[in-house]
């Protein structure tokens, strides 16, 4: 199977996992964990959680290096209300901008986790606050976010990233 036609039953089993079907394509590992805090134990892949934990210090600190770095170099950005972004220099482009204006204080909660041997996904909420810079936040928000991953030379990273507002 191509890059491309994994990448698409990675998708389709995301959207099949959302609806309760637990198929997903053959020769995948699948590793579940659900309610995982970052700050807390878990028994779910290190590496997916150094990941997610990186991306979210590179948010809270505004440090798009740090962003940069969790993302591989044909990565997609699909998230609501902002633009797709396709590659990395556009997502770090779409990140400076939002970074240059906004203060985020957020944490993620990883709920699912699906690895093959080379793609798989994470499923993630995320609460917290983001205010325009020099603002005191007075409410908090929360997304959902899928994260399809791609190990490259053997680290995981960031795909397609797909975020929308909780309701």
């Amino acid at each position: 199977m191509t890059s491309l036609g994994l990448t698409r039953a990675i998708v389709v089993a995301v959207a099949l996992s959302a609806v309760g079907t637990s198929s997903f394509a053959q020769g995948t590992e699948k590793t579940t964990t659900r309610n995982t805090r970052l700050q807390g134990r878990s028994n779910m892949n290190a590496a997916i959680q150094d990941l997610v934990r990186t991306y979210q210090r590179g948010l809270n600190e505004a440090n798009v290096d740090l962003i940069r770095s969790v993302y591989t170099d044909d990565a997609i950005f699909i998230g609501q209300p902002f633009p797709t972004a396709t590659g990395l220099d556009s997502i770090a482009a779409l990140y400076e901008g939002f970074l240059s204006q906004l203060d985020f204080n957020v944490e993620f909660e990883i709920l699912e986790v699906e690895l093959g041997e080379s793609l798989g996904f994470v499923r993630t909420r995320s609460r917290g606050t983001i205010v325009p810079k020099g603002q005191t936040p007075t409410t908090s928000e929360g997304n959902r976010e899928v994260f399809v991953v791609k190990k490259i030379g053997g680290m995981w990273k960031f795909h397609r990233y797909i975020f929308n507002a909780e309701v």
